[in-house]
């Protein structure tokens, strides 16, 4: 795993801590020891925590993606943010350098996805069909380059791969994405494959305070 000073703690009290999660890292554990967010927790707060199985998971990035990641350390701090996860109380944007440039400059993307899991990626259609869920998002160009296009996207709903499905299925991969039709390979400098995607800002009501949380990590691209 990388020095523990990559994972940047970004918020931290006795009820929750938000970090910015590096290309890479996994979230959760799993059996095989790869380098996870949960781990890094449960060594930095253990004693905070009050939730039986650890550190409580409320959303995910992919491994490859970086970002913004909120974790609860108290059974009823988890209970609250997956109900404000789950009614969309809570603010997602994200930056995506895509292939191409999408038209219009700015717009909102509606899907149906099927989740595909012997491929391990999700499939979108404009209609719904058998096991699909509705996925919408918004998006806006903010940044033209040689090739590409500088995104910023506001998930409305979070669906499993969804902002690197929609994208790609309108022609315009996330630079990098490979598994999602996208033509370069981007590497990190410790050559972890680097999906041109940041969830750069989380705007959550904080459980215990009331008080509006605004979390943001600018994109390192």
């Amino acid at each position: 795993m990388q020095p523990e000073t990559e994972i940047e703690i970004l918020y931290n009290d006795a009820d929750l801590i938000v970090l910015n999660k590096p290309v890479g890292v996994q979230v959760e554990s799993d059996p095989f020891g790869t380098p996870n967010l949960e781990d890094f927790v449960r060594e930095r707060c253990g004693r905070e925590i009050r939730i039986k199985k650890g550190p409580g998971i409320v959303h995910r990035l992919d491994k490859p993606t970086s970002g913004v990641v909120v974790i609860a350390k108290k059974p009823s701090i988890l209970k609250q943010l997956n109900n404000d996860f789950a009614n969309r109380r809570v603010e997602k944007r994200y930056t995506a350098v895509v292939e191409g440039t999408p038209e219009p400059d700015s717009g909102t993307l509606r899907h149906h996805l099927t989740k595909n899991d012997e491929l391990r990626k999700s499939e979108a259609s404009e209609q719904a069909v058998p096991g699909s869920k509705e996925a919408v998002l918004s998006y806006e160009i903010v940044k033209r380059r040689d090739k590409t296009a500088v995104l910023e996207i506001v998930l409305q709903t979070g669906r499993y791969h969804q902002i690197r499905a929609q994208l790609s299925h309108i022609g315009h991969p996330i630079l990098g994405d490979t598994h999602y039709g996208a033509a370069d390979i981007q590497h990190t400098q410790d050559s972890q494959i680097r999906l041109h995607l940041h969830a750069h800002l989380l705007r959550f009501t904080h459980p215990k305070t009331g008080k509006e949380m605004v979390i943001t990590s600018p994109a390192p691209f």
